[in-house]
């Protein structure tokens, strides 16, 4: 599957027949202090950013500046908050003949197997075991995953991952990330990820397991932070969501490259296995979700704005990411949750961090106005 964080952008949301979608009122958002913050946004993150992050080519020296805050954040939430899930990942050989998610996965009637997606290479998982939620799995147990999966991400992976600026797929694509599965030298959008180029790479590789890629980020996103601090709006609340969402999409597809980093991740169709109890094949937002506790920030639609327009005035929302765990059919209404800008410009303090040392992912990370929307959805809930 093709890694787009754009498909929350612009993608239209499943619904069941009879279901109407309510749009968005902008009064209410100001209300909630999703838009209208006139508060100055101070981004003041410190410290380094996290080698899996670090590793940039060709970027123009202004642009991977102004990407210093998010990819701080990323960092940070990285070290706080994704690590049990990168684990069933690094920690354990999912490409194993005795692995447990080599069996067929049936989501029911949400979507087709997995098991019937063409493929040519038996050793690929049809989903991830989520060992480190395993009731045997004791907290040693568990720290030990996180330990060597924090010293594959800085030491090995990182050395295998680079990250590229481009200027073209935003506009011809409307992607705004995207995981090369080989090193891209250049070639244009529509070369990318050809199975044949992937196994010529694979080839080449000198640790015959660990595949060399590339990570494609938009430039629209540093060029947009650029414009907001060349007009002196450096503290303003738009700076403040294209930061965080820059942030998001590095996370989003560090969520990818945790998987495909495997020379033995091949199959013709590019498919991904399902995580855990996820409803949908989407291993970016799945990442994603683990963190922010069953959501995902997509931009608000449905106000007034050019579709082409690279922007997050209308401010942003939580997705709700389907699961096993509490679906058993598609929900009829799939309702978002409008960000309170104020959440976000915690994140980006360095002050709200030190008060949260003792526990980031409780007291900073985790969306806590939306406890009660989780613990009232029924597991049949159709709502």
């Amino acid at each position: 599957m093709i890694s787009r964080t754009i498909n929350a952008w612009r993608g239209r949301t499943s619904t069941q027949p009879g279901s109407t979608a309510k749009r968005w009122d902008k009064n209410e958002l100001r209300k909630c202090g999703a838009i209208g913050t006139t508060e100055p946004r101070n981004l003041n993150l410190r410290g380094e950013v996290h080698p899996i992050f670090s590793n940039w080519i060709d970027a123009d020296s202004d642009l991977r500046k102004e990407l210093e805050q998010p990819l701080l954040l990323a960092s940070r939430i990285l070290e706080a908050a994704g690590l049990p899930w990168i684990s069933d990942f690094l920690a354990h050989d999912v490409f194993t003949e005795d692995y447990p998610g080599r069996e067929p996965s049936c989501r029911c009637s949400f979507t087709h197997s997995a098991a019937n997606s063409r493929g040519d290479s038996k050793a690929v998982p049809q989903t991830i075991v989520r060992y480190h939620r395993a009731p045997w799995a004791s907290e040693e147990l568990k720290q030990e995953w996180e330990e060597i999966s924090s010293k594959e991400l800085r030491n090995g992976l990182a050395q295998a991952i680079t990250w590229e600026l481009d200027a073209d797929m935003y506009r011809e694509r409307g992607w705004v990330g995207y995981t090369c599965r080989h090193p891209r030298c250049k070639l244009p959008l529509d070369e990318l990820d050809q199975y044949d180029n992937i196994r010529l790479w694979d080839g080449g590789c000198e640790d015959e397991r660990r595949r060399n890629m590339t990570v494609l980020f938009t430039a629209e996103s540093p060029r947009k932070l650029a414009e907001l601090r060349r007009q002196g709006m450096e503290h303003s609340e738009e700076y403040l969501l294209t930061a965080f969402m820059a942030a998001v999409t590095i996370l989003h597809e560090l969520g990818h490259v945790v998987y495909w980093k495997d020379t033995k991740a091949i199959t013709r169709d590019l498919r991904e296995p399902y995580y855990g109890a996820d409803l949908e094949m989407e291993l970016g937002d799945s990442f994603v979700a683990s963190i922010f506790s069953g959501w995902i920030p997509v931009p608000i639609k449905n106000l007034v704005q050019t579709q082409d327009e690279f922007s997050f005035t209308n401010g942003l929302a939580w997705k709700q990411s389907l699961s096993w765990d509490l679906h058993r059919l598609r929900p009829k209404h799939r309702t978002h949750y409008s960000i309170p800008a104020d959440y976000i410009g915690r994140l980006f303090s360095e002050e709200c961090w030190q008060e949260g040392t003792s526990n980031p992912l409780q007291n900073l990370i985790r969306p806590q106005t939306l406890e009660s929307a989780v613990s009232e959805l029924g597991i049949y809930t159709q709502t």
